[in-house]
Order: C-alpha cells, then sequence, then structure tokens
C-alpha cells in the first residue's frame, strides 16, 4: 500500500515547498518572502469562518499573513480543500427547500389598457413615492 505524498505550498506566490524540518514563526517562502507561519498557510484558515479560523479554540490573531505563535497550527496540503462538503451541504439545502435547480416561472408585463408598457421596477418605485408622498 502506497502512502499518498503530502504537497505544500505557499498561499501568495503557490509555488511547491519541501520541508526537511519543522517551520519556525519566522520561516519565510524561498520565493516571494510570505511567512510560511501565518494564518493564511494554515488547514484551518477560511475567511467565512468567524475570526477567519475554523479552530474554536485559537486565539484572535490580527494579521493573518504575518508570522505567528499560534499553536494549532498546521500547513494547508494542496489541493485540500471543502469543496465536496460544500456541495454536499448545497445538495441538502436544495433537496430541503424544494431542489434549487428549478427553473423561475416567468412573468410577462403585458401593456395595460392605455396602451403604455410600465416596467415592475418603475411601478414600485411610483408605490414607495405615493407612501412617502414624495
Amino acid at each position: 500500500m502506497a502512502a499518498t505524498e503530502v504537497r505544500n505550498a505557499c498561499y501568495k506566490c503557490e509555488e511547491e515547498l519541501v520541508f526537511d524540518v519543522k517551520i519556525g514563526r519566522l520561516d519565510t517562502c524561498p520565493n516571494c518572502g510570505a511567512y510560511l507561519h501565518s494564518c493564511r498557510n494554515c488547514r484551518f484558515w477560511s475567511i467565512s469562518a468567524h475570526n477567519q479560523c475554523i479552530e474554536n479554540q485559537g486565539e484572535f490573531i490580527r494579521d493573518r499573513e504575518a508570522g505567528n505563535f499560534c499553536g494549532f497550527f498546521q500547513f494547508r496540503v494542496v489541493g485540500e480543500d471543502a469543496s465536496a462538503e460544500i456541495n454536499a451541504h448545497k445538495a441538502k439545502l436544495d433537496a430541503m427547500f424544494g431542489g434549487g435547480g428549478a427553473a423561475k416561472p416567468t412573468v410577462s408585463w403585458g401593456a395595460p389598457e392605455g396602451g403604455k408598457t410600465e416596467r415592475p421596477e418603475d411601478a414600485a418605485r411610483a408605490k414607495l413615492d405615493a407612501l412617502f408622498k414624495k
């Protein structure tokens, strides 16, 4: 059984990196100079998470691109993303709320009796102006 090789890359320049030893807080990418022990290179970093970290015990770090002392840091693996998990959650939501992929009904805005066609946006704006007597 062959073990799959873990590949790491810098978040900034995407240069593939090989580590012989554990990286330190001030180690930088040999290609672009970005800090390697930073939130942006961590597998727990997520722009959509609270404090941009999915590790709920991690301390708040102001500069996500600077080297830091986070004890939970794990270098992210190339190709490791949450797209499969996201798609599974979207499928569950679609099933819960009626498929989500169904076509939206088309609305035909025909001309009123006067022959003048009014866009829905204009009608809504007119009603809003009338409400506030503008």
